[in-house]
């Protein structure tokens, strides 16, 4: 514990000098989530657990349109705050104020973009961030494109093999040294690129070093795929962030799964490097170890989060370990060096035989002993009449954990989003824990059939019915497209087909029948589906939860958490239920939650993450609700924290567009009121 209170107190005193009356003192927020281990974390104490009920709003600054989303956690530099607008417009306002310094609209498509980077040399000072399958540098005084990187200030990402998909970068990479590194978003199904994870110059943007998350042939790793698997996989993508431990020149990347995702018959083995933890030596990209999470994953179980470094004292002594959280709702705890377990791993059996032809899951899976999320269906209770309509729902469907997917349905729980999500967790060193908020809905996952060979109901299907639903009704991932020549021309539905935007990943290499049979079915005054056939292949019937008849989660609550966890004894401390969904602001159970929180040293946990467009401050001890406001749309972003001449300000993007909240564009700094 003494390195832990030694560092903590380091801590405490730059803080206090920091916050003391100097005038020329600024904490900056220059890193992703804070820092380069993704602590979430912030020294300051000013706003404190005695005054944190007197924050006050101090200025609001609306981005753009808000038709899109917008999960942006800004960056905070010398008093200076970047940030990025829903169509991915990049601006610098001043972080006291809020007043615009400049803004840079550069016309960019593509997702909805999750943070930005910093790099500075001297007078050189960049931003950089990435919209769609391209990286972006900015001069971060003028807001103008960096000349001298890449073309002209933009680098394509894009993989150079033929007959892919497209990809989608919406999370900041890692900055080390001389290089920026980052892994990409793919495509679900069988035109995915293979995952990699790749170091760019950051001066000029020349490729450094690869590593294939898909291993080559030959290479360590290939053993666990089948004969042939390896020329036509494509997945196991670091979508989601990674973390650096940068005295070590560690890279720590989580990977997906391979794809398609729940039909692996052509992929049969454990499919490294998928679903993993990877430890990577920064300098090169040298594989130091990896801990495989789910083998032959057929249920979509990346991992969803960037890992958290932390300290851990276990009897007596100190360890630098790294977290990771999954959708299955577990915590694995590794030494950073070893990648040994600090916590008991337990294997599971499962081999359950698969009803699809040649599908082989596997026989064990190997999981954490702590759970954050619960591992078995438990039916609501809510009231009597959720409880019959639920149970006559689910009748004749398969529960079992593991149960492999099938044609007909499978219930999945926690659902596809989690258990852990894309916002993280935040490490408390004070308390020696780790602070997440998971969801704890249960998904559907059916299969059905589509005909093999060209058509327009196929090519719909295959790309696009996940998540708009078989019959363009929409998901909880997507909505719907029915009627949607009425609200958008030919020319702008085929640009967010061919470049994504929100959450919508760009299609832009498919080929030209399969892109016009997508058409074609959607702008279809009467969709159909084709005729039934022998020669089959699958698509997934939608990302949807199980829902009572009021459109609540189906299972118990609470369906959403906030909680607490011992690192040492991986025990959870306390636990509460996390916001409500608009449609029962009261109910008191939580909700599906995305985004992540922010801890900081004088015992404070700030959070937004709700539909129900709260922004919340906790007591990292005990769990209480200390201070909330609401926000002009739900914020699934991450808090950022800072200092201007000695103020401290917390700010949040409230971008909404899911699970029903409108959507939103500005961003709010909240602040303690000025002396006299």
């Amino acid at each position: 514990m003494k390195k832990i209170c030694w560092c903590l107190c380091l801590m405490l005193l730059i803080s206090a000098c920091h916050n003391s009356d100097s005038k020329l003192s600024n904490v900056n927020w220059d890193t992703y989530l804070g820092d380069p281990g993704r602590q979430h974390y912030s020294p300051l104490v000013q706003i404190d657990r005695d005054n944190v009920a007197n924050l006050e709003e101090v200025w609001r600054y609306r981005s753009g349109e808000s038709t899109s989303l917008m999960y942006t956690s800004p960056l905070i530099v010398n008093g200076v705050l970047y940030g990025l607008s829903p169509s991915l417009d990049v601006f610098a306002l001043n972080a006291a104020s809020g007043k615009e310094l400049w803004r840079n609209e550069l016309g960019l498509s593509g997702r909805a973009q999750r943070g930005l980077m910093w790099w500075q040399d001297g007078e050189d000072r960049r931003i950089l961030f990435t919209a769609g399958s391209q990286l972006i540098a900015i001069n971060a005084d003028s807001g103008r494109l960096v000349a001298s990187f890449g073309d002209e200030g933009k680098l394509d990402l894009t993989p150079s093999i033929e007959g892919r998909g497209g990809i989608d970068v919406t999370v900041p990479g890692v900055i080390y040294q001389d290089k920026v590194i980052l892994g990409f978003s793919t495509s679900e199904n069988s035109l995915a690129f293979p995952g990699t994870v790749r170091a760019f110059n950051i001066i000029d943007g020349s490729l450094e070093w690869t590593f294939h998350s898909i291993p080559l042939p030959g290479q360590p790793g290939s053993e666990t795929w089948a004969e042939g698997a390896l020329e036509i996989a494509g997945g196991a993508n670091v979508w989601t962030g990674m973390a650096l431990d940068e005295e070590r020149g560690l890279l720590f990347a989580p990977t997906g799964s391979a794809t398609p995702d729940f039909y692996g018959a052509k992929r049969l083995g454990d499919n490294l490097y998928a679903n993993s933890l990877l430890a990577l030596d920064a300098r090169t990209g040298e594989l130091r170890w990896h801990y495989q999470v789910v083998k032959h994953d057929l249920w979509d179980r990346d991992n969803p989060a960037p890992p958290t470094l932390v300290q851990v004292e276990i009897e007596g002594q100190i360890i630098d370990a790294v977290t990771l959280t999954t959708k299955s709702g577990h915590l694995y705890v590794f030494d950073r060096e070893t990648g040994e377990s600090l916590h008991p791993i337990i294997s599971v059996e499962t081999d359950l035989p698969s009803t699809l032809p040649g599908e082989v899951p596997a026989k064990t899976q190997r999981v954490s002993s702590i759970a954050f999320s619960r591992q078995s269906f438990e039916i609501t209770q809510r009231t009597p009449e959720a409880t019959a309509h639920v149970n006559q729902i689910i009748s004749d469907w398969d529960l079992r954990p593991w149960a492999p997917p099938k044609v007909g349905t499978v219930l999945i729980t926690p659902w596809y989003d989690g258990g852990a999500e894309w916002g993280g967790s935040a490490f408390d060193p004070e308390n020696n824990r780790l602070i997440l908020n998971a969801n704890d809905a249960s998904g559907i996952l059916e299969l059905t059939e589509v005909p093999v060979g060209f058509s327009n109901y196929g090519s719909y299907r295959v790309h696009c019915g996940a998540c708009h639903g078989a019959d363009l009704q929409g998901t909880d991932q997507g909505p719907s497209l029915v009627g949607l020549t009425e609200r958008l021309t030919m020319a702008e539905i085929a640009k967010v087909v061919k470049e994504g935007k929100g959450r919508m990943p760009a299609f832009d290499g498919l080929d030209t029948p399969t892109y016009r049979g997508v058409l074609g079915y959607i702008l279809s005054p009467e969709p159909k589906p084709d005729e039934p056939s022998k020669n089959v292949r699958y698509a997934l019937g939608g990302y949807v939860y199980l829902k009572d008849q009021e459109g609540l989660p189906a299972n118990a609550p609470p369906w959403g958490t906030l909680n607490s966890i011992d690192l040492a004894s991986g025990k959870i401390v306390w636990s509460f239920p996390l916001g409500n969904f608009l449609s029962h602001p009261d109910l008191g159970y939580g909700a599906i939650n995305y985004g992540g929180p922010v801890v900081t040293a004088s015992g404070l946990i700030f959070i937004g993450a709700t539909p129900d467009k709260k922004f919340r401050a906790v007591d990292s001890e005990d769990g209480r609700i200390l201070w909330e406001t609401e926000l002009s749309a739900a914020a699934f972003s991450t808090p950022a924290i800072y200092s201007v001449e000695g103020r401290q300000f917390v700010v949040i993007s409230a971008g909404g567009g899911r699970l029903g909240p409108p959507s939103g564009s500005d961003y709010f700094a909240f602040a303690l009121p000025e002396a006299g």
